[in-house]
């Protein structure tokens, strides 16, 4: 008998006296949540079967829910080695990749599994997933999604996945389709309302509304589900001029978040400062051998909501600039809280020159024939001094935008992640306020490497802007930069769907609408 038939046959035969009595204690101790006696009867199974492979899955997901990654993923390659075919093995093993952030690792297995099961949804979902969450391959997430549909049409997250890339792509008349699919076989469904919004008239709009408001009545939704549905509502009024009703639910929306988000301005204040001195220490003289010398990378900062995005679009339409959208990559560096002050304290010289490498070698994995790079995290305002230590000949374009229509755009806006300050008005203004007293300390320090675009003067004049900032980049006026909106590279922020359009001015001062909701923030930004 050939070694896969036994073990086969040892998978799929019951066990012995000995494990079935240790078998019944597991269960016992899993029900009671003792994962210390958990775990010894399961090593214990292994000691008398080595190949019991039921032990060696279960010892993966125990280590994985103690969040031991590293021990989760020995036992799922021991369960594999057993049964190559365990599909939960497998999509396990991909999340505990996907988790300690060796994504190359957690593809590369998820591309094997769909060839391993072509018919199992559940693997090509899993390789959409992890395409379109990481914007690793669009066009592999959208494939992937499709083919899991077509072996089960009622996965409601990969026709929502496959609706986002539609939209990040400029395929609204697709993703509208694909969103109201969503909403006609599930009315439940918030999400699909939430992304559908921009692609519907005045008679749509209130169609949905009267969905929105029954599903409040109703009031079974989890307050996580209730944060979009008032975020949803909150766009939906807007969109037909019902300011009152509009602000009634953002300040729903936002009084919700807050309650789960964990932020401290506090904090924020100690971090800013913290990277002040943290420049001053080590100084800005480019003379000085730290960090990686390309001059490749071009960041593109500010607050979010100031016009990023817009830049970003125009001047990725030129022939040697490659938009690489908003990228962690720099913000990975660097730990959130706790460890963060500590970990400024330590950074040597070396440490910034790595960093540099670092960085560099991950956007040449991305594009390697254009004279510029794009990296338009708004938030990496805050690290400009540690980026020019790390990257001394990166270039910064700074957007800004009038306050209140930067603050208020914000608040309205449901942010995938990040921008824990937007979600109260008080915390909004001191944030802003710390955002320019950071920006007029890197203006000083690093007056000639960073440009100053302001989003009123973009819109009132884009072919005057453009030039001044591509005389910045010592690089030759294109006209595609003006037709930016053809522009066919994949957009993922809040401002996919006005990356699309030409120039408009609908929204300087749109904060106006709501001037007698907005007193809290004026009195904050002394406005």
């Amino acid at each position: 008998m050939g070694v896969e038939k036994i073990k086969k046959k040892m998978i799929n035969e019951k066990p012995n006296k000995k494990i079935q009595k240790l078998l019944i204690q597991a269960a016992n101790y899993q029900k009671d949540n003792r994962l210390e006696d958990l775990e010894k009867v399961l090593k214990k199974i292994i000691l008398i079967d080595p190949n019991y492979f039921p032990a060696f899955f279960n010892l993966g997901k125990l280590f994985e829910i103690k969040k031991k990654h590293e021990k989760a993923i020995e036992f799922y390659k021991k369960s594999l080695e057993i049964n190559p075919n365990h599909l939960v093995s497998i999509i396990n093993l991909i999340n505990c990749y996907e988790d300690i952030n060796k994504l190359d690792k957690a593809i590369k297995i998820s591309e094997d599994s769909c060839k391993l099961h072509p018919d199992k949804y559940e693997v090509h979902y899993n390789f959409g997933r992890l395409n379109h969450k990481y914007k690793i391959n669009l066009d592999n997430a959208y494939s992937a999604y499709k083919k899991s549909l077509s072996i089960n049409n009622n996965l409601k997250n990969a026709k929502l996945g496959l609706g986002q890339i539609c939209k990040s792509k400029g395929n609204f008349i697709e993703a509208k389709k694909t969103f109201q699919e969503i909403i006609d076989s599930n009315s439940n469904e918030i999400k699909a309302y939430y992304e559908i919004i921009d692609f519907l008239d005045d008679k749509e709009i209130k169609k949905n509304i009267e969905n929105l408001e029954i599903l409040e009545k109703n009031n079974k939704q989890r307050d996580r589900e209730k944060i979009f549905l008032y975020f949803t509502m909150g766009k939906m009024f807007e969109k037909i001029s019902k300011y009152e009703k509009s602000i009634h639910y953002y300040n729903l929306g936002n009084d919700l978040k807050r309650k789960y988000s964990d932020y401290s301005i506090d904090y924020d204040k100690k971090r800013f400062d913290a990277i002040k001195k943290t420049i001053d220490k080590f100084g800005t003289n480019k003379k000085k051998c730290i960090g990686h010398k390309t001059s490749r990378p071009i960041f593109i900062v500010g607050m979010p909501r100031s016009g990023t995005t817009l830049i970003e679009q125009i001047i990725s339409s030129h022939s040697k600039i490659f938009g690489g959208g908003e990228l962690f990559f720099f913000t990975d560096f660097f730990p959130k809280k706790n460890n963060f002050l500590k970990m400024l304290n330590d950074l040597t010289e070396k440490d910034f020159s790595d960093i540099g490498k670092i960085y560099v070698d991950q956007i040449e994995k991305i594009s390697k024939k254009n004279k510029y790079f794009t990296n338009k995290m708004p938030g990496n305002f805050i690290n400009i001094g540690l980026i020019k230590l790390s990257l001394p000949n990166a270039k910064f374009i700074h957007c800004e935008r009038n306050p209140l229509d930067t603050c208020f755009s914000c608040y309205k806006t449901f942010f995938s992640e990040g921008n824990l300050f937007s979600y109260s008005i008080e915390e909004l203004g001191s944030f802003y306020k710390l955002y320019e007293k950071q920006m007029d300390y890197y203006k000083k320090v690093f007056a000639q490497e960073i440009l100053n675009i302001k989003y009123e003067e973009v819109v009132s004049d884009v072919k005057k802007e453009t030039k001044k900032i591509l005389d910045f980049l010592d690089l030759n006026f294109e006209e595609n930069c003006l037709e930016f909106y053809k522009n066919k590279r994949s957009v993922y922020t809040a401002s996919v769907v006005q990356a699309r359009k030409p120039i408009y001015k609908n929204s300087i001062n749109s904060w106006r609408n709501y001037k007698n909701f907005l007193k809290p923030l004026t009195n904050k930004l002394n406005i």
